[in-house]
């Protein structure tokens, strides 16, 4: 395998998720799959907004059947990534700055909350686990946009939210996190330089402090987050009203 060919092979896995062959998955695993791939080519702007999506190409790209499939565009409406029209179908939401705002104001609140619980009740194996991360996203193995993608979708969900104890944050605070991973990938030319490598310091910045179960410095580490993201939002917002 040639060295372009891994590297193409490495981000169908680590973005789309696509290049594992559904046809032996069972219906609840089947949605599931479709679910993330959809998912993840929305956010990274591969199906745009008021991007028609169709079932049966769906279905073939997948190598799905159209009834996970219906189940996985059911689960996007309702994290509203996308919309479903009677006799029209399913169409990608637009993306809209001040929904966004709304967002992440809320978005603020909750994670600050569930930093400080999983910096508290993070166990020995989970602060390991978080440290071994943190190591890999910072030793440039993957493009920073793809860590930041990375740090997402896996490990926010998997480490932090599963340190926090708490059943219920993980649905309240998934679909938030895709919404933010797509506004950020869709206003990509209003990137500085090193953006995605500044995005990824702060998100690191919160698990190193929530491996280290400093409550104060996870508290912080997710207000200097918050404070990256309403500024990165504040720039685009400046320059859509500028005339």
């Amino acid at each position: 395998m040639t060295a372009s060919a891994s590297q193409e092979q490495q981000a169908a896995l680590v973005a789309d998720q696509s290049t594992t062959s559904s046809t032996a998955l069972d219906a609840g695993n089947a949605a599931d799959h479709a679910y993330h791939v959809i998912e993840a080519r929305i956010v990274q702007i591969k199906y745009p907004p008021n991007y028609l999506l169709s079932e049966q190409q769906l279905s073939k790209e997948l190598e799905i059947s159209r009834t996970p499939i219906r189940e996985a565009l059911r689960r996007l409406a309702d994290d509203k990534l996308i919309q479903i029209l009677p006799r029209k179908g399913a169409f990608v939401t637009n993306i809209e700055i001040k929904q966004y705002l709304h967002l992440l104001d809320l978005r603020h609140q909750i994670e600050r909350f569930a930093a400080v619980r999983a910096a508290k009740r993070r166990t020995e194996k989970q602060s390991q686990r978080m440290q071994e991360l943190v190591i890999e996203l910072r030793a440039g193995i993957m493009a920073p946009d793809q860590a930041v993608f990375v740090y997402a979708d896996k490990a926010y969900k998997d480490l932090i939210v599963e340190a926090t104890g708490n059943p219920f944050i993980s649905g309240v605070i998934a679909p938030m996190h895709a919404h933010s991973r797509r506004f950020w990938y869709y206003h990509r030319s209003r990137w500085s330089q090193n953006e995605a490598q500044k995005a990824i310091n702060c998100h690191l910045k919160v698990m190193e402090a929530v491996a280290a179960g400093d409550e104060a410095s996870a508290d912080q580490a997710v207000q200097d987050l918050f404070e990256y993201l309403e500024g990165f939002a504040m720039r685009v917002l400046k320059n859509e009203y500028t005339i």
